[in-house]
């Protein structure tokens, strides 16, 4: 499985705090949020870690350096630029699928995962499957799920009035789908436009016959870091102990 990390976003909610430097590059506990991420796509046992930067490409460039030259796992890191990071991240997506082979992983650089849903993560699917969660009291920016009776994505978007879940930043996609899953991402773009995320593939494929799955991490935990609040909140967090250190 490959991990595809979108790191290109500006941040422009997190303030003051992304002025010359991206989301990516933010500390949180000690390091960049982009070693947060990577430090749990390692837990997955990739094929390949596929960083997709944009606002401020050389400062990742430079990041993804020193973390591969300190990484003593050697993780099989490569990146790629999004020359139109102000667009929607499904732009950043479509960015990496010239180096994707096989199945693959989405992930957010603004999320903290705990090394315990690794393993949820990557037991096998076979249908495209988004994660999610019940534990969150879900707010007007959240991403919230309504499931069908088979546990199936039946809608997803953040102004839905009817819910059940919220989606947590990940999706998957096998092998076997990834042809599927492209196709119905040209479509939203060609009928959408540039300004959509890679949620509004999901979306699409809920109405149809390869409605996505949904596989639940509740209990777990795991921390966004958009704005300075959140970013407060996770400092918090992981000085006190409540968090285990990705990576470690």
């Amino acid at each position: 499985m490959d991990v595809v990390l979108l790191a290109a976003g500006l941040g422009s909610r997190l303030g003051a705090l992304t002025r010359d430097v991206p989301k990516a590059l933010i500390p949180v506990g000690g390091k960049p949020l982009l070693f947060h991420a990577l430090g749990f796509a390692a837990q997955l046992r990739p094929s390949r870690i596929i960083v997709v930067g944009g606002f401020s490409f050389p400062l990742v460039e430079d990041a993804l350096r020193d973390f591969r030259a300190a990484d003593a796992a050697k993780l099989p890191i490569e990146w790629v630029e999004n020359t139109s990071f102000r667009d929607g991240n499904l732009i950043s997506l479509l960015t990496a699928r010239p180096l994707l082979t096989g199945g693959f992983l989405v992930m957010n650089v603004d999320h903290i995962y705990r090394p315990s849903i690794a393993t949820v993560v990557t037991a096998p699917v076979d249908r495209v499957t988004g994660f999610i969660d019940t534990d969150r009291k879900l707010g007007a920016d959240d991403m919230k799920v309504e499931r069908r009776a088979d546990g199936q994505i039946a809608a997803i978007s953040k102004t839905l009035d009817t819910f059940d879940c919220g989606y947590v930043g990940l999706t998957r996609v096998p092998d076997a789908l990834r042809a599927q899953y492209f196709e119905e991402a040209d479509r939203a773009l060609a009928e959408e436009g540039r300004a959509i995320h890679v949620e509004r593939v999901l979306a699409r494929l809920a109405k149809t016959d390869l409605a996505p799955a949904c596989r639940d991490i509740s209990g777990h935990g795991w921390l966004e870091v958009d704005t300075p609040d959140e970013r407060t909140a996770a400092e918090t967090a992981l000085a006190a102990g409540r968090w285990t250190a990705l990576g470690a």
